[in-house]
Order: structure tokens, then sequence, then C-alpha cells
């Protein structure tokens, strides 16, 4: 009955539709609900506010919207939804080969007065979008930059996150832009030319994504987008900013892509590790609760081989070696760049290169370029601000104490400290990770064989994730990490991150000593290997 009263309902409106206003991309305060739905326009009129939403998941998984769903304005009067085009309500909908959906919802007409409601879906978590905007905001900033695109060749890419160059895909305020027919607009406003990039929402879901550079100017930035294996024919066009900023990117990092997407190659065909050792870990898990005694046995295999250097394959070898030396041809090229060119594009990779090298000991000729050529010239530039940061960030170093603070076992439920998990061990691994970070990853499996090595003589490993619950457990799972992982989601609840001064990286590695201090920052596998030869092999 309820069916066929909302059908009828939908009629009656679609037959008088005329609208008074129209907001297209409504801004809004803040959502539960921007990971599987945005609003793409809102039309009011005397019988009905219609909100046009694109509700996103993976192909063949479900959502759900709820009949009882409402809008609720500013004096807490609520009105009702009275129907819905596009989409079953009530009912597990599951999604199609594209991801997407389109409903449009009908809700009785909002009060003219009123110029912000909230949307609550009355589902099991009650999940709201606050504060949205029923006018057309007016903006101030000085930056007005219109992107404008077409999307080639991609059904399942249905909406774009967009935001600043280094932020956090996974934490920071997602802004996302809706794919309607293979081409997006959206007006982008900003208080200064800053570099931004565009991510396919698919590629974040999977863990790996390729960002497309753009530096926000005023004008209109046209846009064309291709598919993965072509994406080094994507087009960006008509900004004086963005076509040498690009040009500079595509120049500088041409070799780092290339080996990134082998590394990613190497993890997916799971070539990283040497077959052998390969199938000693996949026994040593099977054994985990089973064979306890068995297990050890094949553990002080691993850690034999390990020593050894076998646990790696040539290929892995090969790989990493290729990429320290690219590294330091890609540093030293860009600082001759950013001392050349001291204008915006300049200064955008000078905060990038700063940002990358933060705990690698290596910041000294970044701070120097900046307070020389850069400080003065753009006083009141973000960026300035942001290299301020990182140089007090400077301070998380050897020798230094390592920052405490609450980090969330997921298992249970229940907050823990991060000293009291540090106490104890002679030597501890701090491991700060997220799913999308193919390098965090890797470092993270090359850890493995050093950790069965080195765990019983006073060495412990503290995975932090600042992924959600359910993405963390699916891939520990994946990765097989044997040590204890937590939580610290967004990195908004225990600001683990901001402590650690990498609230705009996707993790990093600290070792600890006994006392709490940082015997070295931001380090690799190798350099942690040859640290904890030095203070524990002897120690049995």
């Amino acid at each position: 009955m309820k069916r066929i009263a909302f059908i009828i309902a939908a009629a009656l409106i679609v037959a008088c539709r005329g609208y008074e206003t129209m907001v297209v991309n409504p801004e809004f305060e803040a959502s539960d609900v921007d990971h599987y739905m945005i609003l793409s326009r809102i039309e009011r009129a005397d019988t009905a506010t219609v909100v046009y939403a694109d509700v996103y998941h993976l192909p063949n998984y479900w959502v759900y919207l709820s009949s009882g769903g409402k809008l609720r304005d500013s004096k807490g009067k609520t009105y009702k939804l009275l129907a819905c085009e596009g989409f079953q309500l009530d009912k597990q909908v599951f999604m199609p080969a594209s991801g997407t959906m389109s409903p449009v919802l009908y809700f009785e007409p909002v009060d003219k007065e009123e110029g912000v409601v909230d949307y609550i879906d009355l589902d099991e978590n009650n999940e709201t979008i606050t504060g949205i905007k029923l006018y057309n905001v007016k903006h101030d900033e000085p930056v007005r930059c219109v992107l404008k695109g077409e999307v080639i060749d991609r059904p399942q890419s249905s909406r774009l996150l967009l935001l600043k160059a280094g932020e956090d895909a996974l934490s920071a305020k997602m802004t996302y832009i809706p794919v309607h027919d293979g081409k997006f607009e959206y007006t982008l406003y900003a208080n200064a030319e800053e570099a931004y990039e565009l991510i396919f929402s698919e590629e974040i879901r999977k863990g790996s994504w390729y960002p497309v550079d753009f530096i926000a100017e005023t004008g209109m930035l046209d846009f064309t987008l291709n598919p993965d294996d072509r994406r080094e024919e994507n087009v960006v066009k008509g900004g004086k900013y963005t076509d040498a900023y690009r040009a500079v990117m595509d120049t500088l990092t041409k070799e780092t892509r290339l080996l990134s997407s082998e590394l990613q190659r190497l993890l997916e065909e799971n070539r990283y590790y040497t077959p052998e050792f390969s199938a000693l870990r996949e026994q040593s898990i099977a054994l985990i609760k089973n064979d306890p005694t068995k297990r050890k046995a094949i553990q002080e295999q691993l850690s034999q081989s390990a020593r050894e250097g076998n646990s790696l394959s040539e290929d892995a070898k090969a790989l990493n070696k290729e990429r320290e030396r690219v590294r330091e041809v890609y540093v030293n090229d860009l600082l001759e760049y950013v001392k050349a060119h001291v204008d915006i594009i300049g200064y955008a990779l000078l905060v990038k290169i700063t940002r990358e090298t933060i705990f690698l000991t290596a910041t000294a000729p970044m701070l120097t370029i900046f307070h020389d050529a850069y400080e003065k010239k753009f006083p009141r530039h973000p960026y300035t601000s942001l290299m301020q940061s990182y140089e007090q960030a400077t301070g998380i170093q050897a020798g230094k104490p390592c920052p405490d603070g609450s980090v969330l076992d997921a298992s249970t439920g229940k907050e823990v400290r991060l000293a009291d998990l540090i106490k104890g061990n002679k030597v501890t691994l701090v491991h700060l990770w997220m799913s999308w970070c193919s390098p965090c990853r890797a470092h993270g499996m090359e850890m493995i064989p050093v950790y069965e090595m080195y765990k019983d003589k006073g060495f412990a490993v503290i995975g932090i994730s600042r992924d959600q619950k359910r993405i963390m457990n699916m891939v520990v799972e994946r990765d097989k990490y044997p040590w204890v992982n937590l939580l610290d989601q967004n990195d908004e609840q225990h600001s683990l991150w901001t402590k650690f001064g990498i609230s705009n990286a996707g993790g990093a590695d600290f070792l600890v000593d006994g006392q709490g201090n940082f015997l070295a920052v931001g380090t690799t596998p190798d350099k942690i290997k040859k640290i904890l030869q030095e203070l524990l092999d002897g120690f049995e």
C-alpha cells in the first residue's frame, strides 16, 4: 500500500514540476553518507523540495535508502519524504555494473524563509548530511576556477574526488564531483593559487590511484581523462600555471611513476618475496592456532632466510635499488628547478618535496630555499604557513621523545596508550600506514621477516592504520601482518598522524628505543634492520 501511495505522489508532483529556485552542487557542513551518496541539485517549488542525488557502491553491492527519510530545518521542523524516482526504498538495492544510481527524492516543501536543512536517512545508522544550503552561496575568494571535463571509455567512473595536493584522500573533508554521461563540471573557489588533484573514486576503493594534477587559478580548465592504461594521454588545458606545472611534473616524475607501477605489479602478482619465503609465510599463518610448535619451527626458517638475504625476490631487490637511485636524481632535479623558478609553480613543487622528505633528515636544503627565496616573496600565501609548520615538524627526529597518545584496539573496541605498548620493549617500530599507500604496505611486508627474526630479542612492531576499520582488517588479512594492528580512523579522534608530523601523508616508520626516544624517523626497512643488528644481535 505504501509503494502505491509513493507512486501516486510522484505522479502528482511530476505533473506540476516547475521550480522557483535551483541550486547546483549544494554546499553543506558535514556528511555521514558522502562515501556512498552526494547531492547534485536541489529544486524548491510550492509542491515539493526536490533533491537530486547520486548513490555509489561497487557493482553487485547493495545500498539502502529509507522511506522514513526527512529534511529538518533550523527550527527543528521536519519535512517528510513524499516520493522517490529511480530507486526502490526500504530495500537492499544492488548496484549495476556502473556502480551508480541517481534517485530523485521529493520532500514536503520547505518553508520559504528557511535557507539551511539537514538530510536524515532513518536507516539503522541514522545517517545525515548537515547544513545543506538551499541557496547558491556567494563566494568572495579571489580564485574562481571552473573545472570542466570529459571522461573517455570509463563507464565505471561516476565521480571524482577533489582535494589539495598532499591531502590524505581518506581523511580530508571530501569534495566529490559527479560524472554524468561522461561529463563533469564544478566551480572551485580558493583563496590562492595552489596545487590540487582529481582522483577517480573507484581507484580509491581499490587502494591504488593516479591523481590528475592542476593549479587552481581563475578561469576554466578543460580536462580529458582516459582509462588507466592510457592515463599518460590525459589532457588538462586552459591555465597558464597548470600547463607549466603539469609539464614539469611529467618530466620530473616519469621514472618514479614507472617504478611505482612495477612495485604494484610485483605485489599483486605475489612476486615481491621469493617463492620459498612466500610458501613458508603461508604455512606459518595457517598454523597460528592449530600447531604453535610447528609454527615456531617455520618461523625460525623465516628468520634464517631473512638473515641470509633470501626473503626478497631478485626483482624486488633490483627494484628497491633502482628506486633509491631514481629518488636521489628526482630530488636534486626538483631542487634545481625551484631555485631557478621562484613562482607559484616552484612554490607548489617546493612544498611537495619538503612534505615528501620531512623525516628523511634531508629537509635542510628545502628550508634554506624557502627562507632565502619564497618566504618574503609570498608572505600571505597558504604555502608559507605550511612550510613553517614543516620546519617545526623537524623536531620529530632521532634522540627526541616519541609523542604519546591513545589508539583504538579494533578487536576489543578499547583505547590503549602508545607509551604503554612501547614500554618493556628494547626497540619498537611504530608503523603508520594506510591501505592506499603502496610504499607503506611494501615497507610493512618487508618488515615481516625482520620482525620474525628479532621479535624474541626485544623487538616489537605496532601497526596503526587511519583507514576505516573494515578496510584495515581487509588489508591486514591480505598482507598477513603478524603484529598488533591498531586504528586511528581518519586521524580525527586521536590525531596520531598530526602528532607525528605527517598529517598529509599516507604513513611513515618510526623506530623507538626502550626509553621512548626516537632512534630513527621516516626510515626504511633496510636501515631498521641495520639498527636492530647493532642493538639486538647477541640478545637471546
